[in-house]
């Protein structure tokens, strides 16, 4: 399975740690609430144009909000980005942690700063760390993913 596939697998969780409706995804990409519902029920397949669109918009979101983001940036990491280096054991613990908590972002009971905040520290607890991305290592793992996309390969 390849990222965009992976992406699309877990879209639903993506959106709902960023904190976002169907329509405000849809909106921020250029597309429509149906479209992010059909990608997310696996109707239709996301394209490569519509994952750089995505990746392009949640990447935006965690440099302008890296305090409210981190579980973004570990949701990403764990499930789409990088999965081989996680264990399976811990990446289906993230996964169940991730979708108790992520519905409380929608609802608007808890900020998703203090679900990230708890998210980080419930991967942490498990041995499961997210380096600490400045501005350059945040570009570089803009970059990554981006060569890694169009032309197929590993940066």
């Amino acid at each position: 399975m390849n990222e965009i596939e992976r992406l699309q697998k877990y879209l639903l969780l993506v959106r709902r740690t960023v904190g976002w409706s169907a329509e405000e995804f849809g909106e921020r990409i250029g597309v429509t609430r149906q479209t992010i519902n059909n990608l997310e029920a696996g109707r239709n397949k996301l394209t490569k144009t519509q994952y750089i669109a995505m990746r392009s918009v949640l990447d935006a979101e965690v440099a302008a909000y890296p305090d409210e983001t981190e579980m973004l940036r570990l949701i990403l990491d764990v499930f789409v980005d990088n999965p081989d280096k996680y264990k399976e054991e811990d990446r289906e613990k993230i996964l169940n942690q991730a979708n108790m908590v992520t519905p409380s972002i929608l609802a608007g009971s808890t900020s998703r700063k203090d679900v990230s905040k708890s998210m980080i520290t419930f991967a942490a607890a498990m041995g499961v760390m997210l380096g600490a991305l400045g501005p350059i290592a945040s570009a570089i793992g803009s970059s990554a993913w981006i060569a890694k996309t169009i032309l197929g390969k590993k940066r």
